[in-house]
């Protein structure tokens, strides 16, 4: 184990401080990836391992920290900005945006997008700076507990998440049973993840699997569309009033309340980023579900409940940070995203590992102080601009929804590559409107889409080595 206390310990700890407050331009590179980032995020269907990739030759020229540092900034900005169109319109940018989805858009709906995306604002902030200062005080522990988990611990982990959205869900048991079955069902067609060989693909057409883009932008965006616009929903029009008494909520006692929920998201999150299994959208909706049990009014979620806002929130920019743990400190990549930094880190010439802190002592510090940055940096972005993108909840939904569709529609092409991403959009946004009028939640069906794989293919493990 690393003696973080030793003089060597601090003297890498002090030249990675020195490397980011002394490097001007690998600030202006954390800000400009950071608020890359949150515009990826607010883009449906172009999102971070697009912009990344785009990015990527960047870092043969660059110093290895500010490559890194700008390219991590472009991961953690996409979460904030994924709930900006998921509390604005409904949509959400981000796979992990989806459980914010479900508080913050009525809350916009209600009047509020302004305050709703502030507390996203804070909670993302609260969530990357608790993982950071964990990052920071936990590697040591971390490099090891990381190898716990096997195949079987990962199934536990991810099992676990989905019995927790089955039991606490608010579809009821058997409506959150049944939408986790079926997302398994579509996550079945395309190439068996294990053995590579062809299923369910409709004489090719399917070859590649459902393309998770469209389905979140059919699921969450053409459905309420067409749940706004066929009778009997209606959107109502946000009356003074009832912001003005949401307001005066928020100041007797939802506030304090939020912040645990916050803080409650961030350990959770932390927790979840370090073990490869879909941690954002793992994390959120079980943080989701959490303050769900926790409330004593669980009938009013899904109508705008700030808990169920803050809490999945930071837990999905939690993940995001904590992932970082196991691709520096492991090389184990836990998401596309990380495995393309492990390919920046090769490019540069860093080697991940247990001893990365004392051998290359001055990256792994810089990169610690350099993700406290982007933070700082995200909440400043974040709060400066939040009046802006209120703004647009107060526009007419005649002139929205045609804006709404073109986006799903743009989205779930780039997403798919081909025409099948808008016919996959269309179709997901029929059956998102029965599933509604049928009383069925979206959440569990997205989970265990995303989910199904990764269950697969550790189910496979474990039945064909006993590997634990």
């Amino acid at each position: 184990m690393i003696d973080w206390f030793s003089s060597e310990s601090m003297r890498a700890v002090y030249e990675g401080f020195s490397a980011v407050s002394g490097d001007p331009m690998l600030w202006l590179l954390v800000l400009a990836g950071t608020l890359l980032g949150m515009v990826v995020g607010i883009l449906p269907g172009f999102g971070p391992p697009a912009a990344m990739a785009l990015l990527f030759p960047l870092t043969y020229v660059m110093p290895p920290l500010s490559g890194i540092a700008m390219l991590a900034g472009i991961f953690y900005g996409a979460k904030y900005g994924g709930a900006v169109t998921s509390i604005l319109l409904g949509i959400p940018g981000e796979t992990d945006a989806v459980a914010t989805l479900f508080e913050g858009h009525p809350l916009a709906r209600a009047g509020m997008a302004r305050q709703a995306l502030a507390a996203a604002t804070l909670a993302s902030f609260c969530g990357g700076m608790t993982a950071t200062l964990g990052m920071a005080l936990l590697a040591p522990l971390l490099s090891g507990a990381a190898l716990l988990p096997g195949p079987t611990g990962r199934f536990l982990l991810m099992t676990a998440a989905l019995g927790a959205v089955a039991l606490l869900g608010p579809g009821g048991l058997r409506r959150n049973t049944t939408m986790i079955l079926l997302g398994f069902v579509l996550a079945l067609p395309g190439m068996d993840p294990v053995h590579g060989m062809e299923r369910m693909t409709l004489n090719g057409q399917l070859w590649s699997g459902i393309e998770l883009t469209s389905m979140l932008l059919g699921l969450f965006g053409v459905g309420d569309i067409l749940d706004t616009l066929c009778p009997p929903s209606r959107r109502p029009a946000p009356s003074r009033r009832n912001t003005q008494e949401a307001d005066s909520l928020v100041e007797r006692g939802n506030i304090p309340t939020a912040a645990l929920a916050a803080l409650r998201g961030s350990i959770l999150g932390f927790i979840t980023g370090l073990i490869p299994c879909g941690a954002g959208v793992t994390a959120s909706f079980t943080s989701y579900a959490l303050e769900k049990n926790l409330s004593r009014h669980p009938e009013h979620f899904g109508k705008g409940v700030w808990p169920g806002l803050t809490g999945p929130e930071a837990s999905n920019n939690a993940a995001a940070v904590a992932s970082f743990v196991p691709l520096l400190l492991l090389g184990l990549p836990t998401n596309p995203i990380m495995a393309a930094l492990l390919g920046a880190l090769t490019v540069g010439g860093i080697v991940p590992g247990p001893r990365l802190p004392l051998e290359q002592g001055t990256f792994y510090w810089g990169l610690i102080f350099s993700l406290a940055l982007g933070n700082l940096l995200l909440l400043v972005l974040g709060l400066g601009l939040a009046r802006v993108w209120a703004a647009l909840a107060s526009l007419p939904w005649r002139l929205i929804w045609p804006c709404v569709l073109m986006l799903c529609l743009i989205g779930s092409y780039m997403g798919a590559g081909g025409l099948n991403g808008p016919l996959q959009c269309l179709c997901f946004g029929a059956l998102s409107l029965l599933l509604r009028r049928g009383g069925f939640p979206l959440a569990p069906l997205v989970l265990a889409f995303v989910l199904g794989p990764r269950l697969e293919t550790g189910l496979t493990q474990i039945l064909m080595g006993g590997i634990l």
